[in-house]
């Protein structure tokens, strides 16, 4: 692709989820119509160049949504507003990116290093790289999502002694699947809260509880985590001092994600509009204002417009899922399967509704083993599940959703987070799988459990 063109189509990426947000704010028919129709355009540019994968995904998901909406006759602007159906999920991608940009740009990641470089030379870790790894995924996941995994990884090959390759990355994969039970920062807590319609302030609380006991249980699983075949890292790279001296202070990083994260939670409980929404409007606004008041603006722009040629190419197979994802949920919605889903489960549950919580649950993790994609998955069963039908609040149909979503990243070979550490490690992806069954096993009867009780305990 060449540079003229990826900057035309990175541009129409930005349009498009920029028309989005603006509707959030200012209801037009147009700006809908418009932003829709603009998602479609990007949907069949990217489909020739996805994985095949994606293809294997889209095609079905589009043909069946055609067909469904031809059999029910619906007018043409539905038709073509169910390409935008998901935009709000793209937006998240496109804009909460630009955050990392700047933490690299300002040398808040190279903050971090030398910090834990000094620790590790002072002898203050160096029993503990598993612990230090863990941690830092499990907050700098919060934000930076998936891209976190690799840049922690990079921090403690470059800065710890003494810690085996393929189990430190089978525990930053672990301690990633924690941030996504409760980060709004996170597209699966996003599509849920718009699914459900319920606010993060309503279920954060929560899934950061059964956040906790997910990481109770990979402690419990810690010990018996070993691989028969492991690369022993014991040579520390010596701290290089004029970065230290350039570097910004540690609490400099510490008070730009706390202001993160106070701002997000501010602004919906202020704002009209959903976390989803607050999100992709702070990873834009949010790194742009401390830009400018660190003196960074200049380097900043330029690093933007660099953002803007690379992001479609980076982001082309979560476009061509998530649109015609969205598109297969909005024409799902004008037929009877809710129902006749929902009276499935029940059936199967007879009423119990921790047993229809492990069927919601396994159902996703079986689908996502052969490649679905759980937002297929969750959009499929999300748009299906009925709270009142099942006795249940809203509430606990998004936690229950993220559950399954969260779980089954885990041990799906398909998945994003297995396959950043499948390349990691260097190792196949349906072995890491392989090797977190057991440990996923133990979490959907345990987290299914502590989400039944605070049903039980009428918390939600």
């Amino acid at each position: 692709m060449s540079a003229k063109w990826s900057t035309i189509v990175g541009s129409v990426c930005f349009l498009t989820v920029t028309l989005y947000l603006i509707s959030v704010f200012y209801s037009s028919l147009l700006l809908n119509v418009t932003y829709s129709l603009l998602s479609a355009v990007l949907l069949f540019v990217a489909l020739p160049t996805v994985r095949r994968s994606s293809i294997i995904i889209t095609i079905p998901l589009l043909l069946i949504g055609i067909v469904i909406f031809l059999l029910t006759e619906s007018d043409g602007v539905s038709f073509l507003l169910a390409f935008g159906n998901n935009i709000n999920l793209i937006a998240l991608f496109l804009f909460v990116p630009l955050i990392g940009v700047f933490i690299s740009l300002a040398g808040l990641l190279t903050t971090l290093k030398v910090h834990i470089e000094q620790m590790e030379k002072e002898g203050e870790k160096e029993a503990h790289p598993y612990r230090l790894g863990f941690l830092l995924t499990a907050t700098m996941g919060a934000v930076l999502n998936l891209g976190s995994m690799v840049l922690v990884h990079r921090i403690i090959e470059g800065s710890i002694s003494n810690f085996f390759r393929r189990k430190m990355v089978m525990i930053l994969l672990r301690a990633f699947g924690f941030c996504m039970f409760w980060s709004p920062y996170f597209v699966n807590v996003g599509l849920v809260l718009v699914l459900f319609n319920v606010s993060w302030l309503s279920i954060g609380l929560y899934g950061f509880v059964i956040g906790l006991t997910y990481v109770l249980v990979s402690l419990i699983f810690f010990p018996k985590l070993s691989f028969s075949e492991d690369t022993n890292c014991i040579q520390p790279k010596e701290p290089k001092n004029e970065v230290q001296n350039k570097r910004p202070a540690l609490r400099v990083l510490i008070l730009f994600g706390v202001g993160l994260f106070l701002c997000s939670f501010i602004l919906e409980f202020f704002l009209p509009v959903n976390m989803l929404a607050v999100v992709s409007i702070l990873g834009f606004v949010y790194p742009l204002l401390w830009a400018v008041f660190s003196n960074y603006l200049k380097e900043y722009i330029q690093q933007f417009f660099n953002y803007v040629k690379e992001c479609f190419s980076r982001l082309k197979n979560e476009i061509v899922i998530f649109i015609s994802a969205g598109f297969f949920g909005a024409a799902l919605s004008y037929t009877d399967i809710g129902d006749f889903v929902s009276q499935m489960i029940l059936t199967f549950s007879q009423g119990y509704i921790y047993a229809m919580a492990l069927i919601v649950i396994c159902f996703a993790i079986f689908l996502s083993i052969f490649g679905i994609h759980p937002v297929v998955i969750v959009i499929g069963i999300g748009s299906a599940l009925s709270p009142q039908l099942f006795s249940v609040s809203s509430e606990f149909m998004a936690l229950l959703l993220i559950i399954a979503w969260t779980l089954a990243t885990q041990v799906s070979p398909f998945s994003g987070s297995v396959l950043m550490a499948s390349g990691l490690m260097n190792d196949s992806s349906f072995d890491i799988a392989k090797k977190n069954s057991r440990f996923v096993l133990v979490c959907v009867i345990v987290l299914a459990l502590v989400l039944y009780l605070f049903h039980l305990l009428q918390f939600i």
